[in-house]
């Protein structure tokens, strides 16, 4: 294959832009047996790193293992999106990731030492289905193909994991709508996508479940969330799209955001990736703007607004944990959801931030592993339990 400049600066820039497919992707890779676009490809991680972890260099990297997991990752389903910087798709691919601390009591570093009794695996594409008339399908033990059939709107479940709907067209009679609502529930330590019978598209967290009707009809599009889940949602502009979350209602008309709703977080949180959404409250309303996060405390009816890094909010979709400046004991909810274990504090709780990122994809073991090298907390892993602790000689302080 003729290589040229021009190309490879073509088909790099394809890939920051998001806009680089498989193949190009393939050909871009075949650059790196040459020296000269190996240096300027290494420029560009190493630029792109720096901005994710100032001051720090890029290590040596196996090119050719970090495209076949890429590609093996993709073709399995483990991470959705390709599309990231080049200093964080290796985060994503390779075996452990890279994660940097900011601990204000202490910065003595140290050699983990997690004490692992069984280690445990990360979740996975999991969920249940419940039907108008009461019927529950487990969705990870259930072969692909048509599910159910009600009143002509056919659901399936994808050969890619996915729950679609392809939905009978309304004849104006809504009271067989109404009471044909559908439930997708995910357990701790399961994940499950949706096609909306409008088209949209719903990623579902961990712990989350959504309400919604097998047919939209009427003037407007409404479903129900509990805990978290990314929207794209279709544009429609003659029928809303609302999610009521708590108290909260997030109405678009087209748009892209994450709705965070978890009980034990305190807190209702949307974050608006593209569009516009608009937050109702009781009478007290706003409406974001891209890169704005809407955060509402559990029993409040004030509105806070706040700007954010879309990608640290959304990329839980994507396969990885991002963190910024995180608490540890945030962190460490996120954890017992994804990998459906209990977390213990032996004594006092550590005053230990996080900020980094690291794939979904690893067993706990190397996450807490990670955490442990910032100094002055241990892990043990027991059976479904994490046990968090002061490590010996360590301070932490809250």
């Amino acid at each position: 294959m003729e290589r040229t400049k021009e190309q490879f600066e073509t088909l790099l820039n394809k890939y920051l832009d998001k806009s680089c497919s498989l193949e190009e992707l393939k050909k871009l890779f075949s650059y790196i047996d040459l020296p000269e676009y190996r240096e300027r490809l290494e420029i560009v991680m190493d630029e792109n790193y720096k901005t994710l972890v100032p001051g720090a260099e890029v290590d040596a990297i196996n090119w050719d293992e970090m495209f076949s997991s890429i590609v093996e990752d993709r073709a399995k389903g483990k991470v959705r999106s390709l599309w990231l910087p080049i200093a964080a798709a290796i985060i994503v691919m390779l075996s452990v990731g890279i994660l940097t601390w900011d601990n204000q009591q202490q910065k003595k570093q140290k050699t983990s030492t997690v004490s692992i009794k069984k280690d445990i695996a990360p979740g996975g594409n999991k969920a249940v289905l419940k039907l108008a008339d009461g019927t529950e399908i487990v969705l990870d033990g259930h072969s692909t193909g048509m599910l159910a059939d009600e009143d002509g709107t056919k659901i399936s479940k994808t050969a890619e994991g996915m729950l679609l709907y392809d939905a009978a067209k309304s004849d104006g009679d809504e009271t067989l709508v109404k009471n044909h609502i559908n439930t997708l529930t995910t357990p701790s330590g399961g994940q499950y996508m949706l096609i909306l019978p409008d088209h949209s598209k719903v990623w579902l967290n961990a712990e989350s479940s959504i309400s919604y009707p097998s047919v939209f009809s009427g003037e407007e599009r409404n479903v129900s969330l509990i805990g978290e889940a990314y929207f794209e949602v279709a544009k429609d502009k003659q029928h809303p799209f609302k999610v009521k979350a708590g108290a909260m209602e997030v109405k678009v008309l087209g748009t892209h955001f994450n709705i965070m709703s978890y009980a034990e977080e305190g807190q209702t949180q949307v974050a608006l990736a593209e569009g516009s959404v608009r937050i109702d409250l009781g009478n007290n309303s706003r409406t974001l703007i891209p890169g704005q996060q809407a955060s509402i405390k559990a029993g409040s009816m004030q509105i806070s607004l706040r700007n954010v890094d879309i990608d640290e909010v959304t990329n839980w979709k994507n396969g990885l944990f991002q963190f910024d400046n995180t608490p540890l004991e945030q962190v460490m909810r996120q954890i017992k959801r994804w990998y459906s274990v209990d977390v213990v504090y032996q004594g006092v709780k550590p005053d230990l931030y996080i900020t980094g990122m690291i794939s979904r994809s690893n067993n706990v073991s190397k996450i807490l592993a990670l955490i442990e090298e910032t100094g002055g907390i241990d892990f043990v892993i027991g059976d479904k339990q994490i046990i968090v602790k002061k490590a010996k000689g360590g301070t932490m302080t809250r």
